[in-house]
């Protein structure tokens, strides 16, 4: 696999990740407010800035730019962060199974925005 090709992997993940965040959880809870929101609304202000910063490094990452490869690992690292939190701290099944895979997904993320290819050495 080329690096080109590993970071339009790492930003097609990341987009997906991102556009989940916004519709599923950062969006109702917007429209909810501050006094509506189950959650604390900073973490929803937070959560929404995170889903945007990981859009536009997406586009950066997707255009083979060393910045937004750059801004997708610091991104997935924060989120990695959260996913590690939700394991330990997280009680229901569901939520721990959710918080595994999205380990995983900010690992790989990480992983293809590193990726190097292969060069071959003359004997």
């Amino acid at each position: 696999m080329t690096r080109s090709t590993a970071l339009k992997i790492a930003a097609v993940l990341s987009v997906l990740v991102a556009l989940i965040g916004i519709s599923l959880f950062d969006l109702p809870n917007l429209v909810l407010g501050a006094d509506g929101s189950k959650d604390p609304f900073a973490i929803v202000i937070g959560s929404f800035a995170s889903d945007v910063v990981a859009l536009v490094a997406a586009y950066g990452a997707w255009r083979g730019q060393k910045w937004g490869a750059v801004l997708l690992i610091v991104v997935n690292a924060f989120w990695l962060v959260q996913a590690v939190g939700s394991l330990l701290f997280d009680s229901t099944l569901g939520e721990a199974v959710f918080a595994s895979v999205m380990l995983v997904h900010h690992v790989v993320v990480i992983s293809l925005c590193l990726w190097r290819e292969r060069v071959v050495r003359a004997a």
